[in-house]
Order: structure tokens, then sequence, then C-alpha cells
């Protein structure tokens, strides 16, 4: 009887979780109706879109220094030719 308790709080929340978000999504749906409200929206979604493309190419340039860094530093690990030094350490 205990676990039929559980089950019908959780399919409460999940009501009240699906009105609240169709709510919202009613409300999107008015707000979208004015051409300005419209506008608004649009120059936010390319602005975003933008600043994203942006942080994608500077997440893209570090990877690629931390790889080429990391390459480096192996080549010198590896490297038989060069002996380290007494105390310094990998």
């Amino acid at each position: 009887m205990g676990d039929t308790n559980k089950n019908v709080g959780g399919a409460a929340a999940a009501g009240v979780i699906g009105a609240v978000i169709g709510a919202a999504a009613g409300a999107v749906a008015i707000a979208l109706t004015d051409k300005k409200n419209r506008e608004k929206v649009q120059k936010a979604a390319n602005r975003l879109q933008k600043e994203g493309g942006k942080t994608l190419d500077d997440l893209k340039r570090m990877a690629s220094k931390f790889l080429a860094d990391t390459e480096k530093e192996l080549e010198e690990i590896k490297s038989p030719k060069k002996a380290l030094k007494k105390g310094k350490t990998i």
C-alpha cells in the first residue's frame, strides 16, 4: 500500500509540472503574436548564435594549442638525447 501512495504523489507532481509547462508555452505563444516581440526574440536568437560560434572557435583554438603543447612535451620526454636534469620532475 505504501508504494501506491508514492505513485499517486509522483503522478500528481507530474500533472502540476505539465500544467506549469503548458501555461508557460501558452504565454510564449501569446507574446509571440506581437510582431515587435517576435523581432526581439529573433534578434536575441541571432546574437546568441553569434556568441556561441565565437565561443566554439575560442574552445577549438585553445584545444589545438593544448594538443600541440602536449605533443611537444611528450616528444621531449621520449627523446633519448635529452637527459633529465637533477631535481627536475615530469
